[in-house]
């Protein structure tokens, strides 16, 4: 069974830790698995339309899982100098997003993932340890990976998050160089760097990989369209938007938000829907604001089962 699957039957036998748009994800996930999907898209790059089919690669889809828990370390607290163990609901997620591939070219079907959930539930470790594959092991020659944010200090979480679980990690400290400006991955030239919107050097990026961290402060979507062009030259891009539940309307987690809920309602095929396989939009939330009075419907918007026991 893969972790998909796990998962899935996991929120299915605990309905109150399961909400509406996780479910509605996880069902049209699990369907993907067993009946190959045939897409049809206008590829802004050739200018043609293609059609493509995707199929679940198992052991494309363990891989950044196994790279994150033999090789990354806990930088902080009790768990410092221990190896990551991701939770079922990360494993799910990783899963899924890394291993659906064209039938044709096997590359990834999935360019963004948009990935929202309540603080403490192992956001900026999860994406440290995504960073670190895709500089070291996702197999892409002069990788440019990137750790978002409007500010310096935000974009520097999780690479410095990124640093010292290298620096706690024998076997990544031997082949990673750790220094001010950057991690460096000498054997296939590829780096690992913080990026904010009033950085330097916005212009001639090639970004293979962006993390974009809690856009849920962004005022702006400059940022995010320089990253976007800046994607157009590999075949592979990713870019991860994770973040905690917005405060600041009309801003550029509203336009995410949106936009991944479109997509959900879109697997169900309702008005409004929108049809877009590169996006895998997975969003923890109350399904009803009363729920916060009712600790049982904590999880939904905290899948992590180390909080929620501690809770």
């Amino acid at each position: 069974m893969t972790y998909i699957e796990e998962y899935y039957q996991f929120l299915l036998k605990n309905p109150d830790k399961a909400c509406r748009k996780v479910l509605i994800t996880y069902k049209k996930l699990v369907q993907d698995l067993y009946n190959p999907k045939q897409v049809s898209f206008f590829n802004e790059i050739t200018e043609e339309n293609e059609i493509h089919t995707y199929i679940f690669d198992l052991e494309k889809g363990n891989r950044p899982i196994y790279f994150i828990e033999k090789f990354c370390k806990h930088s902080k607290g009790k768990w410092a100098g221990q190896p990551v163990k991701l939770e079922l609901f990360q494993k799910a997620k990783i899963q899924a997003l890394f291993g659906f591939v064209d039938k044709e070219t096997q590359l990834r079907k999935y360019k963004k993932a948009i990935w929202f959930e309540a603080r403490k539930n192992g956001k900026s470790t999860e994406d440290a340890g995504i960073g670190n594959y895709m500089l070291t092991s996702a197999g892409e020659g002069g990788a440019e990976v990137y750790s978002v944010a409007t500010k310096k200090d935000q974009a520097k979480i999780v690479w410095e998050e990124a640093k010292r679980m290298i620096k706690k990690s024998p076997s990544l400290s031997k082949r990673v160089k750790c220094l001010v400006n950057g991690l460096f991955y000498d054997k296939t030239e590829s780096y690992f760097k913080a990026l904010a919107s009033d950085s330097n050097s916005l212009d001639g990026l090639n970004t293979f990989c962006a993390l974009a961290d809690e856009i849920h402060a962004w005022k702006d979507k400059n940022l995010l369209d320089v990253i976007y062009d800046s994607m157009s030259a590999r075949e592979e891009p990713l870019l991860i938007e994770s973040s905690t539940m917005g405060t600041v309307r009309e801003s550029v987690f509203d336009n995410e938000y949106e936009y991944a809920s479109a997509i959900i309602d879109g697997y169900e095929g309702k008005e409004g829907g929108i049809i877009d396989e590169t996006v895998l939009p997975i969003i923890y939330e109350l399904d009803n604001p009363n729920e916060w009075q009712d600790e049982k419907k904590w999880y939904k918007a905290n899948p992590r089962t180390r909080y929620y026991k501690e809770h």
